[in-house]
């Protein structure tokens, strides 16, 4: 009768620990937004999109209440893409074309990060401030990436947005700084890079 009920209340433990860990899947929704921003020698560029594809899963007992999580690793996964081609430039179509060679897209038509890691570094209101290590492949080279990340809190639940910044240099990614022709190599594209992002995603409903 002992071993029975160590063995129940073990199972009951691991139920426990098990239902601790439900993964909710949230999914892409409109209203995403990504900004590189760039300098040449002629003036500062930037490049933007409003499509942010993937999705991320998030522990159902960590969103409900952040605040009561210790900072840690907490459990997750996800993937989050932007096609290249949805990328517009501020210099215009001209430019547009340039990027799309520079970074290969009729090989690589999409920029992918892959979730590896969050770790929770501090709540502060709304704000749920994360670290997020993953990887990144841009124009076909995959490089580990680690970046800050906020998760902004809602009174609904079945919503959040992402929201971060990083600098990424492109010859780390074997992206020649793009020089167009047409300038006679007089304007150079600096090698540095700014990443902003916004990503809204929404709870996927049961049975979609």
């Amino acid at each position: 009768l002992t071993q029975f009920l160590s063995l129940s209340a073990a199972l009951l433990c691991l139920a426990g620990a098990a239902s601790a860990q439900t993964l909710v899947r949230y999914e892409s929704q409109p209203g995403s937004k990504m900004r590189m921003d760039g300098s040449s020698t002629i003036h500062d560029w930037h490049a933007e999109s409003q499509l942010i594809g993937g999705f991320i899963e998030l522990d159902a007992a960590f969103v409900a209440a952040p605040d009561n999580a210790k900072p840690g690793k907490v459990a997750a996964k996800g993937e989050t893409f932007i096609a290249v081609r949805s990328l517009k430039c501020s210099s215009g179509k001209a430019m547009d074309a340039v990027m799309q060679e520079a970074m290969k897209e009729k090989e690589n038509p999409r920029i992918v990060f892959k979730l590896a890691e969050l770790t929770l570094k501090d709540v502060k209101g709304t704000a749920v401030n994360f670290e997020a290590k993953g990887t990144l492949t841009v124009s076909g080279v995959t490089k580990e990436f680690t970046f800050p990340v906020t998760m902004l809190r809602r009174v609904d639940q079945s919503r959040v947005t992402f929201t971060g910044a990083t600098a990424m240099k492109m010859t780390d990614f074997k992206i020649t700084p793009p020089s167009p022709t047409s300038a006679l190599g007089l304007i150079k594209t600096g090698d540095d890079v700014k990443l902003a992002f916004e990503w809204a995603v929404a709870k996927k409903e049961a049975g979609k």
